[in-house]
C-alpha cells in the first residue's frame, strides 16, 4: 500500500488547454493535446481516461498521470485523473 502511495505522489500534475493535434480525412480529430503553460505539448494517450479529454477541446484541464518520452521526442501523458478548470472570469457576473 505504501508504494502506492508514494507513486501517486509523484505523478506529475499537468495544467492547460486541450487541443486538436491530428485530423483524419474528413477533419474528425484523431489525436489531442495538452498545451501546457510553460508551453510545454503533452500528446495524450488513449489509455485510461485519456479517451475522455476528447470532449474537452478547448477547456483548461489540471492532469495527473504518467510522462512518457518517446525516441522521437515528442511527449506523452497517460491520464489517470483530470479535472476541469474554469475560468473565474467567464464565470462571473457584473
Amino acid at each position: 500500500m505504501r508504494q502506492n502511495k508514494k507513486q501517486e505522489a509523484r505523478k506529475p500534475i499537468i495544467t492547460g488547454i486541450i487541443l486538436p493535434s491530428q485530423w483524419d480525412n474528413q477533419g474528425k480529430t484523431t489525436r489531442i493535446s495538452i498545451h501546457a503553460s510553460d508551453e510545454s505539448e503533452y500528446l495524450v494517450d488513449y489509455s485510461g481516461l485519456g479517451r475522455e479529454l476528447l470532449n474537452l477541446i478547448q477547456k483548461k484541464v489540471e492532469v495527473k498521470g504518467k510522462i512518457r518520452e518517446r525516441l522521437n521526442g515528442s511527449i506523452f501523458i497517460q491520464v489517470h485523473s483530470y479535472k476541469i478548470i474554469e475560468d473565474q472570469v467567464e464565470n462571473s457576473k457584473p
